[in-house]
């Protein structure tokens, strides 16, 4: 019986494989496409015009903004909105995790939330490449 999980975890790895080669392929065709897309676009006159307008209007933005940061107020409330979506972000890793034990011990798919609503349980897995974390 071990050697059929063996060939099982050999075949389930060569698929993974071959699906991450397609993958990449696919990921170097929308590249292309992308590129080619754009070039279509800048040969548009009045597309080439529209971007010189943003190009300029970004930059008296970007002076706007650098005006609005040095405001105190503007400070202590970017601090309080980096504060709060910290504690959003560890309240999601938190629940993520409770969602997977929930998983691993009921196999259930639904979940009541608070208001009586049954809300999805949706497991994910991904690969990424060492040393990035996502």
């Amino acid at each position: 019986m071990h050697y059929v999980r063996v060939d099982m975890d050999k075949e389930t790895l060569g698929t993974i494989h071959q699906i991450m080669s397609e993958v990449d392929e696919l990921r170097g065709q929308i590249r292309d496409v992308r590129q080619q897309l754009k070039d279509l676009a800048e040969q548009n006159d009045e597309y080439r015009n529209l971007q010189e307008e943003i190009t300029e209007l970004t930059g008296k933005r970007q002076a706007a903004k650098k005006v609005l940061h040095e405001d105190d107020d503007y400070q202590r409330l970017q601090a309080d909105l980096d504060d709060l979506r910290f504690k959003q972000k560890d309240l999601q890793e938190i629940m993520s995790h409770h969602l997977v034990l929930y998983y691993n011990e009921t196999q259930a798919t639904e979940i009541k939330d608070p208001d009586g609503e049954v809300r999805q349980v949706v497991v994910s897995a991904k690969l990424v490449r060492p040393g990035r974390e996502d």
